[in-house]
């Protein structure tokens, strides 16, 4: 049964902490992703696991690096989207992530999109959302992120439009005192007018959303902007003081898909990703000769992907699908092989 659960709190840490039980969870949720068809329904079977103290643990091996103003104890973290209530900071911070981006957050309740609306693509290692920003609303979602017990991840928050482009403040205000990072999302590409395209708004909307708090504010861009519009949204970027660019969401493109489920509307993420998102973090490095932050996001499955998004100009790193198909063990081997690299390189 479960009796090793009421043992003490270090004799439960060594027991999630062994290779067996890393294992054990990698089983579990190869299992959930054969028997349990839906996609959403298998992720939330998963949360569940987690919020009950069921997830591994990572034997502590820091590899900390400093980013617009914050220490992060390792570069990898967890993309926007796996933890869109704020509930699964703590078993994350276990397993060795050294961030988790919360959301998408909108400022009050809405349901998304009607499900099914999350498709695998296993042939591609992709998967295919149009979730549609399901949300508890930010109240509920902040007083759940105050009550977090982990103190040592850094935790950000996606904020999402609702309806106008003032909402990103509506979050950012809300979460002022539980993230230490905000995010505005004007790149989502499964709700009407999720993908802000007009340069001003994108402006207007990072000044309100600096108004709103203190910690800093990145702005998250879609993959599929041409070389113009990337680079005045960039020089916009630079003018209205962000503190940093989540690169990318996911894209509206189907690149040479195989899978049964290639023709569903929605957001694509997932290893096709990976060569698009390498040229659009050296380009949006190059555009900004280096002056904003990057978090590289999109197509992120092994240590060797990571370190081509660092060499290619981005400080952090953040994966979601690639847990889907590997399993949580891919954060053991991602932080392990990832330092094996940069050490090759002659980084410490």
């Amino acid at each position: 049964g479960l009796g090793a659960w009421h043992y003490s709190e270090e004799t439960n840490r060594m027991i999630r902490s062994s290779r067996a039980y890393w294992a054990l969870a990698d089983a579990a949720s190869a299992a959930l992703r054969v028997s349990v068809a839906d996609a959403e329904t298998a992720h939330e079977l998963a949360a569940r696991a987690l919020r009950s103290g069921l997830g591994p643990v990572a034997r502590p091996a820091p590899q900390e690096v400093s980013c617009f103003g914050r220490t992060f104890a390792s570069p990898i973290g967890v993309a926007a989207g796996f933890d869109k209530r704020g509930e699964l900071v703590d078993a994350l911070a276990e397993m060795g992530f050294g961030f988790v981006e919360v959301g998408g957050v909108t400022p009050e309740p809405q349901p998304g999109n009607e499900r099914p609306r999350i498709f695998r693509l296993p042939e591609d290692g992709a998967i295919i959302n149009r979730v549609g920003l399901p949300s508890e609303g930010v109240e509920v979602v902040a007083a759940r992120l105050a009550a977090r017990r982990s103190k040592s991840c850094v935790v950000g928050v996606n904020c999402a439009k609702q309806n106008a482009v003032d909402d990103y403040a509506v979050v950012a205000k809300g979460v002022a005192r539980v993230a230490d990072f905000v995010v505005v999302n004007a790149s989502c590409p499964n709700v009407r007018g999720g993908v802000v395209a007009d340069v001003a708004d994108v402006s207007r909307a990072l000044t309100l959303a600096k108004r709103a708090c203190d910690c800093p504010v990145l702005v998250k861009i879609s993959p599929d902007l041409g070389h113009d519009d990337l680079r005045r949204l960039v020089r916009a970027l630079r003018r209205g003081g962000a503190d940093g660019v989540v690169v990318a969401n996911t894209t509206k493109t189907r690149p040479g898909l195989r899978s049964a489920h290639a023709g569903e509307t929605g957001g694509l993420s997932g290893a096709p990703l990976a060569a698009r998102t390498r040229r659009l973090v050296a380009e949006v490095f190059a555009l900004s000769h280096g002056a904003l932050p990057i978090v590289g996001v999109g197509g992120v499955a092994t240590a060797e992907d990571a370190y081509a998004l660092v060499r290619a100009g981005a400080t952090l790193v953040q994966l979601y699908t690639a847990l889907v198909y590997r399993g949580p063990s891919r954060a053991l081997s991602l932080h392990a092989d990832l330092a094996a690299l940069a050490q090759a390189d002659g980084f410490a």
